[in-house]
């Protein structure tokens, strides 16, 4: 029997060798930053639960944001994480998101807004 040329000996893998790479990265990441905070929401914005579950990026994949940086990411509950992503021009005033051209300095300068947003109550 003769093999069509475009059948294969083995499946096509679910998940890329790179894929698999990232996504080990991006577990230790999440790890160091729920501990650096010690589980606790960096946000506390709306109905906050104050247990942080998820890990934002500030500055998104989408906009150059790395999600393997534990600098450039943030714990937060699910619900400021909900509030953060349905609400972009609150998150980019307080600092929870930056724009693709941010560099050193508006990093810095998000880090700031976020600490005097959650001091100013």
């Amino acid at each position: 029997m003769k093999r069509s040329p475009i059948s294969r000996r083995s499946p096509i893998s679910r998940v890329s060798k790179k894929r698999r790479s990232l996504d080990g990265d991006r577990a230790r990441t999440r790890h160091i930053v729920l501990a650096r905070v010690h589980g606790v929401c960096e946000a506390q914005i709306a109905k906050c639960d104050f247990v942080a579950t998820d890990v934002h990026e500030i500055k998104t994949r989408a906009r150059g944001g790395s999600i393997t940086d534990p600098m450039n990411c943030i714990a937060l509950c699910r619900s400021c994480h909900r509030f953060i992503t349905e609400n972009p021009a609150f998150a980019e005033t307080h600092g929870f998101i930056v724009p693709s051209w941010a560099g050193e300095a508006e990093m810095i300068a998000a880090a700031r807004a976020r600490t005097a947003y959650l001091w100013s109550d």
